[in-house]
């Protein structure tokens, strides 16, 4: 059979079988949960121009969990095997993976959250933009700590990877100022401690696809 026809074949199944998500570009983490844990490796997919839904990958060994989430509320939560997973470009998940979250408070918080550009830090002699996003309201203040967000030089091809239907990326979906990149560093401070930061190892250029079942209940 001829292969351009194939081709077609594929592409009209996966049209038909669900939602379609495509991701353009790869970037390697180490996450430290507190300050005396250890660094754990953890991947992301994202579109450079469409940072409504993210792909997060967590190293487990031979096998990775994978976290699906999107501004409207769809998750979706599977484990496979690594080398399969990097194998394979094309990714189809069932209903029976999937979620839907009430993201109803995040959005209404946005009334009380702010981005301030903070002055710029130097990491490993690269002088690179910093701003936080907290609270403010004084009294919330001390519970949900600032995050803070360093954003990596010449990346400013990627709109922002702030997590898809958190507070942060509300903010930022409703005009409220944080610049184009990838993120060098991102932590939250609290408690005069940083918790929960990721530090950016590498990116590259590097395309896959996941596809949703179509009619799943939520």
């Amino acid at each position: 059979m001829n292969k351009h026809f194939l081709l077609l074949l594929l592409l009209i199944s996966f049209a038909g079988f669900g939602q379609r998500y495509e991701f353009d570009t790869y970037t390697e983490y180490q996450f430290l949960k507190t300050e005396k844990a250890d660094a754990e490796k953890t991947f992301e997919f994202s579109n450079s121009k469409d940072n409504s839904y993210i792909l997060s990958v967590l190293d487990k060994g031979k096998q990775v969990t994978l976290t699906f989430l999107h501004a409207s509320g769809q998750k979706a939560i599977l484990k496979m095997d690594k080398v399969r997973f990097f194998e394979e470009e094309d990714l189809i998940v069932n209903c029976s993976s999937t979620e839907k979250q009430d993201l109803t408070s995040a959005k209404n918080a946005v009334v009380s959250f702010d981005f301030q550009k903070l002055n710029d830090t130097i990491i490993k002699k690269d002088t690179l933009q910093h701003y936080v996003i907290k609270t403010v309201d004084k009294k919330a203040a001390a519970e949900t700590g600032e995050r803070h967000f360093i954003i990596q030089k010449s990346t400013d091809f990627h709109l922002p990877n702030v997590t898809p239907g958190t507070i942060p990326y509300f903010c930022w979906a409703s005009g409220k100022e944080l610049p184009s990149g990838l993120f060098r560093q991102t932590y939250i401070v609290k408690d005069s401690e940083s918790i929960e930061k990721m530090v950016l190892v590498k990116y590259e250029k590097l395309r896959k696809i996941l596809v949703l079942e179509r009619g799943c209940q939520y």
